[in-house]
C-alpha cells in the first residue's frame, strides 16, 4: 500500500511537471542562478582567505633603529625582542648591510647611489614571528610593544597592504551576501508561481479529491515532490557548471599567471559545502512549495 501510494506520488509529480515544463525550467533555471551566485561567493571567499593565510604566513616584522643607537643598545633591543613570546627568529641587519642589499635590488641602476656622502638607511632588525602568531591580530599586538622600546624608530610588516586585503574581503563578504539574500527572495517568489500555476491547473481534480475526503497530506505531497525534484536538479546543474568552470580557471591561471602570481593552491568546494549547497538548493524548492500550498488550501 505504502509503495503504491510513494508510487502515485511521484507519477503525479513528474506529470505536473511534464504538463508545466516552461515554468518548471523557469524555477530550475533561477535556483541554479541562486546556488551559482552563493558558490561563487563561497568559492571567493574561501581562496581569498588561503591566500591571506597563506601571504600572512611570510609576515616578517621589520624593526628600524634610532640613528644614534649604540651596539650596546642595539644588544638590549635585540634581547627584548628575542625575549617577546611571539618571535621565532631575529637578524640583525646593519646599516652598511642594507645599503648593500639595496644596490644589488637596484641591478644596472645602483649607480645612483654611488654619490652619496652618508648612509641614509638605518640599521633594523628583521622578525620572524611563530607560526601560531602570524595573523594580523597578533601581528599588530607584536609590533605595538615593539614600538614601544626607547631605540626603535619605526616598525613595519607591509601593514597598509595587508589591512587593505582584509578590507577587500570584507567588501566581497558583504556584496556577496546581499546580492545572495536577493536571489534567494526572488527564487522563493518564482518557485511559488510555478506550483501556484501547477495547482491551477488542476485546481478541478484537487476540488474533487478534497470532497472524496482526500487529505491535505495526499493532496500536497507530489507538489512537494516537484519542488524537491526543482532544488536537486538545480543544486547538481549548479555544482557541475561551478566545478567546469573552476577547472578552466585553475587551468588558465596556472598557464598564463602563475609566472606573475607564483603557485596559487586554489580549492573547491569542500565535501561538507558542497552538500549544504544541494541541500539548500532542496530547501528553496520546498519553501516555495510550502508557501504556494498554504495559501491555496487556505483559500
Amino acid at each position: 500500500m505504502f509503495l503504491y501510494r510513494l508510487l502515485y506520488f511521484f507519477r503525479e509529480a513528474f506529470q505536473g511537471i511534464k504538463n508545466n515544463r516552461f515554468t518548471h525550467m523557469v524555477a530550475i533555471g533561477t535556483i541554479t542562478l541562486a546556488l551559482l551566485t552563493f558558490g561563487i561567493f563561497i568559492i571567493t571567499v574561501i581562496n581569498l582567505n588561503q591566500i591571506f593565510d597563506d601571504w600572512g604566513k611570510r609576515i616578517q616584522v621589520i624593526v628600524y633603529m634610532d640613528e644614534d643607537t649604540s651596539s650596546e643598545g642595539i644588544k638590549k633591543v635585540k634581547e627584548k625582542i628575542i625575549n617577546l613570546t611571539q618571535t621565532e627568529n631575529i637578524i640583525y641587519v646593519s646599516k652598511e648591510r642594507a645599503l648593500i642589499t639595496l644596490k644589488k635590488s637596484l641591478h644596472n641602476q645602483n649607480g645612483i647611489l654611488d654619490n652619496l656622502d652618508d648612509n641614509p638607511l638605518p640599521a633594523s632588525f628583521e622578525i620572524q614571528l611563530k607560526e601560531e602568531y602570524k595573523n594580523l591580530q597578533s601581528v599588530q599586538a607584536f609590533v605595538a610593544r615593539v614600538k614601544g622600546i626607547d631605540e626603535v624608530s619605526d616598525a613595519e610588516y607591509g601593514q597598509e597592504w595587508l589591512e587593505k586585503f582584509s578590507a577587500f574581503i570584507s567588501m566581497v563578504k558583504l556584496v556577496g551576501v546581499s546580492i545572495g539574500c536577493f536571489l534567494l527572495l526572488a527564487t522563493i517568489i518564482i518557485i511559488s508561481n510555478t506550483i501556484k500555476l501547477t495547482i491551477y491547473s488542476r485546481r478541478e481534480e484537487i476540488e474533487i479529491m478534497k470532497l472524496v475526503g482526500a487529505t491535505n497530506f495526499f493532496i500536497q505531497t507530489p507538489f512537494f515532490l516537484e519542488g524537491f525534484i526543482q532544488g536537486l536538479s538545480a543544486s547538481l546543474l549548479s555544482l557541475g557548471i561551478l566545478f567546469v568552470s573552476y577547472k578552466i580557471l585553475i587551468s588558465k591561471i596556472i598557464i598564463d599567471y602563475s609566472l606573475y602570481l607564483g603557485y596559487l593552491d586554489l580549492i573547491f568546494l569542500p565535501q561538507k559545502l558542497i552538500i549544504e549547497l544541494i541541500l539548500l538548493g532542496i530547501l528553496l524548492g520546498l519553501f516555495g512549495c510550502a508557501f504556494s500550498m498554504g495559501r491555496f488550501l487556505k483559500a
